[in-house]
């Protein structure tokens, strides 16, 4: 889209096409970096951002639970909830503390009976009163509030007497009552336990009207010490610890229908399934923060040790981009359920495979930061991601190899079960039940974990068209429409591309390059030269050459040149991966066609002047990466060494090492990531292979030709041949004498060694 769009800008503003590529490219690494901020926090502050469509960040206190909320982390709380209702039930079962008991008030109620009863004598001994004035003065009596019937008239009609017996059990009655311990709690359970303290030679009239009088003069005499009463109730409520809630991951923390207590409101604001409105913004900024965290630590190491990804590959930084809020977005659902079963190392599986073990690293570190901040700070649940993630990307050290993921995947379940160790073990309350479902889980993790990696690269490499392992088998297949047509109309093309894939695997795989992607690329690194295969001259067919009849050097070396573009234009239309085509626009980098650069300045009579450098060049650009630059100096060296005759292993190192170090001075792979020891590596597999491959072949003509002289020197010697023995004659060969180097020099045979 963006070399489009660049042509675009060119034809319609006149806009410089790399500028606008470079500025086009720039604009879509912001937007990508904008999305993941962006999506990042949504993903995290779901609930806080649409708090209107979210049930868990609506609930209050009375309300019903409408679903089955699962503790998403394992975490204990210190609940003020409890430990304030424990507190209250603890001040409420403290009984309150009265002072001493007040002999005073029993003095003053007993002082105030006697009066009583005196203005009662002075009432009935009145001689003009009537029975009914004498109950009416009774009940003026403001202390006492007698009954008019039990109390008021028999009062009135007894004799003096009855009256005198019924008056001083009063008094007595009244003063042993208020000798005793009276709180204002007790006077209930005293009066109704007066009858029974009355004497018994009363009857039962008699004694309603001394319970009567007693009853309304009976008055508490120990009184609450309030300041004591609340210093010993605050005292229990202190001697109450914090009351601790604990849940397990997965635990049902407020079931489907359950009315909501505020223990279970505050249980899903712990465990982060229910935001305050007042918590809301401060979460949201959290999440801004943590996404922007991980966007910083994320593009700066692409800046500083991937910057091509970033310049050069705004597609493939999409990709990784959206694989990771993708896998984020998974986590969410996850982290409410069963975390041990998320198969979380699947992202640094496809990192590795798409982008590389570094950035792996980095986006799962990433990666497991953002859950663990979505989990509610959930360390456990960090070091878990962390932790399968860094194993996998470990472990999967050949992306080229299906085994290697099986054998990550059962890394990360062990360290799954590591981790579930790590943090559970000490814990209590686990049963072996549940300990035995985590097993399962971590197990089944890491059985997912390889098996999704595995359909991850077959969906990526089909629908994004990625150099993953399923890709890169399916393009390795010698039937596929290019191979079949290079082996047709280029079979030279066809034998020098084998070649070079396997100079490429094998110098790859010794300094830890891609090595099935190297070898890969080289099967379609010259699928250009279909265009004119006869111009080079690996296919050409006898001495003449088409070069020969153009007499143009320029028009030659475009002609060259153009197998590069060719072969670009040919892979586009293939749908060959980015990374394939990366390598044919690199394995020649910039560097001179030579030869015909040679003879057109010649031909300008040895004014180099007068010919245009540029017009020789291959548009490149330099090997960028390692495997590019492996393919340019193993396609060089075996075209070299194809096109002479090396005699020995020297010859072949001198030649190797001098075409090295061409491309190496030059400044061809300065962008290529290669070291000096990487190189030295190389030469020395270019060597050993090329050297195997360009070995001596057995002359066999020469061979009967030495046994027929030898046999001829034995007849004319037969006395000197009967004396050798097998230790003069060396080591049998079993038949016929293989002519060693020595017999060639003696015989001048050099000429009958044959090279395949």
């Amino acid at each position: 889209m963006i070399p489009a769009l660049a042509d675009f800008l060119h034809r319609r503003f006149g806009v410089p096409r790399a500028q606008a590529v470079k500025r086009l490219t720039a604009a879509a690494v912001i937007a990508v970096a904008i999305a993941l901020v962006a999506v990042s926090t949504v993903i995290i502050a779901f609930d806080s951002i649409l708090s209107g469509r979210s049930l868990a960040s609506s609930l209050e206190v009375g309300q019903v639970a409408p679903r089955d909320f699962h503790a998403p982390i394992s975490r204990s709380y210190v609940s003020n909830v409890l430990t304030d209702l424990r507190r209250e039930e603890a001040r409420a079962s403290t009984a309150p503390v009265y002072n001493p008991p007040d002999l005073n008030v029993a003095r003053v109620q007993t002082s105030l009976a006697a009066r009583i009863l005196e203005f009662i004598d002075n009432v009935r001994r009145d001689p003009y009163a009537t029975v009914a004035q004498k109950i009416d003065d009774f009940q003026q009596i403001t202390a006492l509030r007698l009954d008019e019937q039990t109390t008021a008239e028999p009062i009135a009609a007894m004799t003096d007497e009855q009256w005198a017996l019924i008056r001083a059990e009063t008094l007595r009655l009244l003063e042993n009552v208020m000798q005793d311990s009276i709180r204002e709690s007790e006077v209930t359970s005293i009066l109704e336990r007066l009858p029974n303290q009355v004497s018994l030679r009363f009857d039962s009239r008699d004694v309603a009207i001394i319970v009567d009088i007693v009853s309304d003069l009976i008055r508490p005499n120990r009184t609450l010490n309030a300041a004591s009463t609340q210093a010993a109730r605050e005292a229990a409520a202190q001697a109450v610890p914090e009351q601790i809630s604990s849940f397990q991951r997965g635990q049902i923390v407020v079931s489907s229908g359950t009315k909501l207590e505020p223990a279970d409101v505050e249980a899903l604001e712990q465990l982060g399934l229910l935001q305050p409105p007042d918590q809301r913004f401060p979460i949201v900024m959290r999440a801004v923060i943590g996404s922007l965290m991980v966007l910083v630590m994320f593009g700066t190491y692409l800046a500083r040790w991937r910057n091509a990804l970033l310049e050069g590959q705004p597609r493939l930084l999409a990709l990784l981009v959206g694989l990771f809020v993708a896998m984020l977005g998974a986590a969410r659902v996850a982290t409410g359920s069963e975390i041990y079963i998320f198969p979380a190392g699947v992202l640094a599986l496809l990192y590795v495979a798409i982008a590389g073990p570094d950035v792996a690293l980095i986006g799962t570190l990433g990666y497991a930061f953002l859950v663990g901040l979505m989990a509610g700070n959930g360390f456990e649940v960090s070091v878990l991601i962390a932790a399968a993630g860094i194993t996998g990307t470990l472990v999967l050290r050949r992306t080229d190899r299906l085994n290697t993921y099986i054998f990550a995947g059962l890394l990360v379940a062990f360290v799954n079960i590591a981790v579930l160790f790590t943090f559970n073990l000490a814990q209590e309350g686990t049963t072996s039940e549940r300990w035995l479902e985590l097993l399962v889980f971590c197990v089944l993790n890491g059985i997912i974990t390889a098996a999704l990696s595995l359909v991850g690269l077959y969906v990526l490499g089909g629908v994004f068209n990625l150099p993953t392992i399923l890709r890169l088998n399916e393009l390795s297949q010698p039937s596929h429409p290019l191979l079949v047509r290079l082996l047709r109309e280029a079979p030279g093309t066809y034998q020098h591309s084998l070649q070079v894939a396997n100079l490429s695997e094998q110098a790859a795989a010794k300094i830890g390059a891609n090595a099935f992607l190297v070898s890969v690329a080289a099967l379609y690194h010259d699928i250009g030269k279909l265009s004119n295969p006869a111009f080079f001259s690996e296919n050409q067919r006898g001495s003449e050459s088409p070069h020969d009849l153009l007499n143009d050097p320029q028009r030659s070396a475009q002609i060259i040149i153009h197998h590069v573009v060719e072969g670009e234009r040919m892979a586009l239309e293939h749908r060959l991966p980015q990374r394939i085509r990366d390598f044919i626009r690199e394995h020649h980098g910039t560097s001179l066609v030579k030869v015909f650069y040679q003879q057109a300045v010649i031909a300008a009579g040895d004014d180099a002047s007068k010919v245009d450098i540029r017009n020789f060049r291959y548009p490149g650009p330099r090997p960028q990466t390692k495997e590019t630059g492996i393919m340019l100096l193993a396609d060089s060296c075996e075209a070299a060494l194809r096109s002479t005759d090396p005699q020995s292993r020297s010859d072949i190192k001198a030649q190797v090492t001098k075409i090295i170090n061409g491309y190496r001075d030059g400044g061809q792979l300065d962008d290529s990531g290669l070291t000096l020891k990487d190189i030295k590596q190389i030469e020395r597999i270019f060597v050993d292979m090329i050297e195997a491959t360009l070995h001596p072949r057995i002359n066999y003509d020469a061979v009967i030709s030495k046994a027929r002289r030898t046999q001829s020197m034995r007849a004319v010697v037969p006395a000197e041949a009967a004396q050798w023995t097998p230790d003069n004659r060396g080591p049998s060969t079993g038949g016929l004498d293989v002519p060693s180097q020595q017999d060639d020099e003696e015989f001048g045979d050099d000429h009958a060694r044959a090279w395949d």
